[in-house]
This record gives structure tokens, sequence and C-alpha cells, in this order.
């Protein structure tokens, strides 16, 4: 172990769970693992909220976070949302077939390309939006009442350069997982 290694860490102590010296307080990854443990504790109560939301309108939370993406930006297809959602394309026709199926969402071609389906609101989607929106806005209220307007600034950008670090992270311990099984 190096020696400058060797005079940050307590005799005992875990190892570092990162090198980046900026992420790095006094040679110590523990205010790391301190926002480590942060977002996931954040990521667990907005899991939460959101199966709340889908349940009061009675769909499943996948289907709830399809059908908020949808009603954003009406006719989307199959691959746009599984690559906003980060979600496989098969998973998302499974999950946009049971909305379908109830009469949420509607499954209509594409007018530019006949191949591609497209996911549409129907009336039935608007209603349970409208009768969601006020638990939404009480909770969303809550759940970001410490940002103002620049702060919010902030994360956004934070939180769109953190998804796209962690979907290379992911592919890199997928690589690494199939590495270590074939060893």
């Amino acid at each position: 172990m190096p020696r400058s290694m060797a005079r940050t860490r307590r005799r005992g102590a875990p190892p570092r769970t990162i090198s980046r010296p900026a992420l790095l307080v006094d040679g110590s990854d523990g205010e790391f693992r301190g926002l480590i443990h942060d977002l996931i504790a954040y990521g667990h109560r907005l899991d939460a909220c959101r199966d709340a939301f889908a349940a009061i309108v009675g769909i499943s939370g996948v289907q709830y976070e399809i059908l908020m993406l949808v009603s954003r930006a009406d006719g989307l297809s199959i691959g746009e949302v599984a690559e906003r959602l980060h979600r496989s394309g098969a998973f998302i026709t499974i999950e946009a077939n049971k909305l379908a199926e109830r009469g949420i969402l509607q499954k209509a071609s594409d007018p530019t390309d006949g191949r591609r389906v497209l996911l549409k609101n129907t009336s039935r989607s608007l209603h349970l939006l409208e009768r969601l929106a006020p638990h939404q806005r009480r909770i969303n209220d809550v759940l970001f009442e410490r940002l103002d307007a620049r702060r919010f600034r902030q994360l956004r950008a934070l939180a769109r350069d953190l998804v796209a670090s962690g979907d290379r992270a992911v592919a890199m311990l997928e690589f690494l997982l199939h590495e270590a099984q074939a060893a």
C-alpha cells in the first residue's frame, strides 16, 4: 500500500471506495459514502411517492412513469420512452400494452414512419392526470422544498450528468461481472 494511503487510512478501516481527489475529504471517502447513502435514501423516498401516485390511479409504478412521460410529450415512440426511462424496449412494450388495454394510453402508427408505434394520451389518461395532480403538487412541493430556482437548475443539470455517468458505470459493471464470471 502506498505510504500516502497508509497515512489517511486507520488501521483496520475499510478501503476507500473512490480514488478521485475531488471527492475525498482529508483523504477519506467518508463524505462520499454519506452522499451515496443519502442519494439512495432519497431515491427510496422518490420510489415510495411514485408508487403511491400510481396506486391512487390504479396502475404500477413503472406504468406511472410511462404515463407521466407520455403526458408531457404526446406521441412518443416505444424506443423514445425506453431511452428516457433507461429501460429496455421490450419491457416498455409490455407495460405500454397493459396501459393500452385499459384505455389509459393509445397506440398509434407514426404518420412519418409506419413501422414505429407512438404512445398517446387518451381521455382516460387525461382524467387520471387531473385526479392525480393535486396530490402530486402537495407531495412534490414538500419533496423539493429546499430548492430555490438557482438550486433547482443546478440539481437538474447535475442529475442529467449523473444519469449519463450512471449509464456508463452500469455498462462497465456488466463488463466487470462478465469478466469475473469468466475467470
